[in-house]
């Protein structure tokens, strides 16, 4: 989905749907600015996209940055928008207020995290991020109690913070990152962990701390969950583990003897996507896993190399 937007999307002070959301603003009325974001069509359907949204975002906190006690009203207004979209408005207005309210801040972000709208669930997530990057100690704790909550929503926003404030590009703070994530490595829900292995590990952490990633994926090779050793084989299935066939191969080969479907179909897959990249090196080893009897059932599942 593209979500560059151009000027005439968007509009200007005088016309378009700032300009009614400036309007809105002016009049103190926050169902105005979901109504003037909902009024909008985006592919075609009813809706805003997510630039829009954010640039309104970014206008309410400017406009609101000095006004405690009405930026507070904003945002229990839009929490409990009926509108999905108020709701994410809301996680980005959230962040200004984090310094002001942190307690109040992190509820509402919870209650975000268990919304039944999966735009909304997405944005709290991208919330706890941005939190978890600008207070990382603070956050972190609190981060600690959702995971070890029931709900998968909230083990879920956990996985999808990490990911959010992996963009800072803070390898320092891998390490810590990869023991927040250690315990939901052993969840078996799929919302929880197809978002952590392929991407939070594989497509965030891999890409700005290679090795003390690799270092814990190799450790975590080793564990008899075999929903640990899936989260270790799909983080090679991912854009950014991919590049990592030289490291990954014997982490691969590792868990290519496992007898669980679940996860020789997970090294199938690495192997397949690696193979995209290192097709030789991959098919070579693909090859000899075929005369291997703990791993031809693995090489069996990734399939011959497709001729071009």
């Amino acid at each position: 989905m593209n979500l560059a937007i151009g000027p005439d999307a968007v509009g200007s002070v005088e016309e378009g749907p700032i300009a009614v959301v400036l309007a809105a603003l002016a009049r103190d009325d926050p169902a105005g600015v979901v109504a003037a974001l909902d009024g909008q069509l985006h592919h075609g359907r009813p809706g805003s996209p997510a630039a829009l949204r954010q640039q309104v975002g970014e206008r309410l906190a400017t406009a609101l940055a000095e006004q405690s006690g009405r930026v507070a009203r904003w945002i229990d207004a839009l929490v409990a928008s009926a509108s999905p979209t108020g709701r994410q408005v809301a996680c980005l207005l959230l962040v200004s207020r984090y310094r002001a309210d942190r307690e109040g801040v992190l509820r509402a972000a919870e209650v975000l995290a268990e919304d039944p709208h999966w735009e909304v669930r997405e944005a709290a997530g991208g919330l706890l991020g941005t939190l978890l990057d600008r207070d990382f100690n603070g956050v972190r704790g609190r981060l600690e109690v959702f995971r070890n909550a029931k709900s998968e929503n909230l083990r879920r926003a956990v996985v999808i913070a990490v990911k959010y404030a992996a963009r800072r590009d803070k390898p320092e703070r891998v390490a810590d990152l990869l023991d927040l994530l250690a315990p939901l490595l052993h969840a078996e829900e799929a919302y929880v962990r197809r978002n952590l292995g392929p991407y939070t590990i594989g497509d965030a952490l891999l890409r700005i701390n290679p090795n003390e990633t690799l270092r814990a994926l190799r450790d975590w090779s080793r564990d008899r969950d075999p929903m640990v050793r899936w989260n270790v084989a799909m983080a090679f299935s991912s854009a950014i583990g991919s590049f990592h066939w030289p490291a990954a191969k014997s982490i691969l080969e590792r868990l290519a003897k496992g007898p669980e479907p679940l996860v020789r179909n997970a090294v199938a897959k690495a192997m397949r996507r690696c193979r995209q990249r290192y097709t030789d090196e991959v098919e070579d080893t693909r090859r000899r896993w075929l005369k291997d009897g703990d791993r031809a059932a693995t090489a069996e599942l990734m399939g011959p190399l497709k001729k071009r």
